[in-house]
């Protein structure tokens, strides 16, 4: 999936640093999610002291590959791939997009993430599922991965020096996937009193430990508890 998405957009070899081991984030997400692969591309983040190079990446769980330039990249640059930074779509509707093996084909989404400092950013998934499958599950992981997207975004903008701890906030659902563990519900008991699924509990659950800086989900209990912003 996009593999070499930044040599399509002409950068040199050189520029380029490729790594085998992809992002563990995505790694999990793959491992919990029926998907044949995910991939977070970012491009134009502007980094240094006087923010004038330009940050462009893509991380899969497979590799991942970033390089720098000292220009933003035009969208006129980026070819068929520039409609996935401005719209959702199913991959099969991209023009010009290389068919490939119809038996090896898998149901594929990509939709663009919330910026802030000029950077365009999209995230993508291709679902290990037949296409029939597909179209029952693809509006939950639509929800799912738009949210799992933008907090991967949110903690690669910290990665270049961005403090985004106003976007990092808690967020309501979050705390009420931590009132209910408080409680002493499972995860999969506040999925049905929340009405959402467990494995959607466990991605708040995880985004709350990562945002509050705990360890284990009764640590980050403890802290929304002791700041008050829960009751038991």
């Amino acid at each position: 999936m996009l593999e070499s998405v930044l040599q399509d957009l002409g950068m040199r070899s050189t520029q380029i640093q490729e790594r085998a081991e992809g992002a563990a984030f995505l790694k999990v997400a793959r491992a919990a999610y029926p998907l044949a692969g995910v991939v977070y591309i970012a491009l134009n983040i502007p980094i240094g002291s006087q923010r004038s190079r330009y940050m462009h990446c893509a991380y899969s769980d497979r590799w991942l590959k970033q390089g720098v330039s000292r220009d933003p990249l035009g969208i006129s640059r980026l070819g068929a791939i520039a409609a996935i930074f401005r719209e959702s779509l199913d991959w099969e509707d991209l023009p010009d997009w290389p068919a490939g093996n119809p038996a090896e084909r898998r149901p594929a989404l990509s939709f663009p993430l919330r910026t802030s400092y000029g950077e365009i950013a999209s995230f993508c998934i291709s679902a290990d599922m037949s296409f029939a499958d597909w179209q029952d599950k693809r509006m939950a992981l639509i929800r799912d991965f738009r949210a799992l997207g933008e907090y991967f975004h949110q903690h690669m903008l910290r990665i270049w020096g961005y403090d985004t701890e106003r976007d990092m906030l808690i967020s309501a659902r979050e705390l009420e996937c931590l009132k209910w563990i408080a409680e002493g519900k499972t995860a999969w008991e506040a999925g049905v009193i929340l009405g959402i699924s467990e494995r959607t509990v466990r991605f708040h659950l995880n985004a709350a430990r990562e945002k509050l800086d705990c360890q284990t989900t009764t640590q980050a209990v403890a802290k929304v508890v002791a700041q008050q912003l829960i009751a038991l």
